[in-house]
């Protein structure tokens, strides 16, 4: 057991994907001859919940069946980024290795799809980096919920949220550990007491705040 846990968001904090989402997204609009999904409203979708995506990727759809479409998108881009991957923040690979040293590393998405999560270790080649990882809506739980599962269930006396979003923030808040903004993700101007501009940037934002 090491001293301190990490635990990350996905998307706009590990890697980017929203090409290849939009591709997703479109082929299922395409398929029903529905109104095509913008790439503005993918980047606001990233973070949201399985119902709050639905309901954002096909507002004019009862929120049934738009939950069932948003399945078949889920479906279609975790088949695509198993296999062609997404694109890693630089020099992510190398800042996980100086990470791993002395922190235990982990990942809590809001997705409602834990393959997904699993495309991401599996395409990056970081299937031996992460101790646990959970996709908050795929069990029904919120992500402030999901963080402290993980503290929990992995006996994390030091732990940190890194995010990019307001409510990477507010769900790091409710979990009650410090949070640290990826400024370089979707949400630019998060006002916090702690935030990296480059993901390298964080080994040495998490020695100053375990002084």
């Amino acid at each position: 057991m090491k001293e301190i846990g990490i635990i990350f968001d996905l998307d706009g904090t590990l890697w980017e994907v929203t090409d290849a989402t939009y591709t997703s997204a479109n082929e299922i609009t395409k398929k029903y001859n529905l109104k095509e999904i913008s790439k503005d409203v993918i980047c606001s979708v990233f973070g949201k919940n399985k119902i709050e995506s639905a309901q954002m990727y096909f507002p004019y759809l009862d929120i049934e069946k738009a939950i069932e479409l948003g399945s078949e998108i889920s479906n279609i881009n975790v088949k695509y980024l198993a296999e062609h991957g997404g694109n890693l923040y630089p020099n992510l690979k190398n800042t996980l290795n100086i990470l791993r040293k002395k922190c235990d590393l982990f990942i809590v998405s809001n997705s409602g799809n834990i393959k997904y999560v699993e495309a991401f270790i599996s395409s990056s080649g970081l299937n031996n980096y992460f101790k646990d990882y959970i996709a908050a809506s795929y069990i029904n739980i919120t992500k402030a919920e999901a963080i402290k599962k993980i503290i929990l269930e992995n006996n994390l006396k030091n732990a940190i949220y890194v995010g990019d979003t307001k409510h990477d923030l507010e769900s790091s808040n409710l979990a009650g550990i410090p949070f640290i903004h990826a400024k370089y993700g979707f949400d630019k101007n998060l006002k916090t007491k702690y935030s990296i501009n480059t993901f390298e940037e964080l080994p040495e934002v998490i020695k100053n705040i375990y002084k």
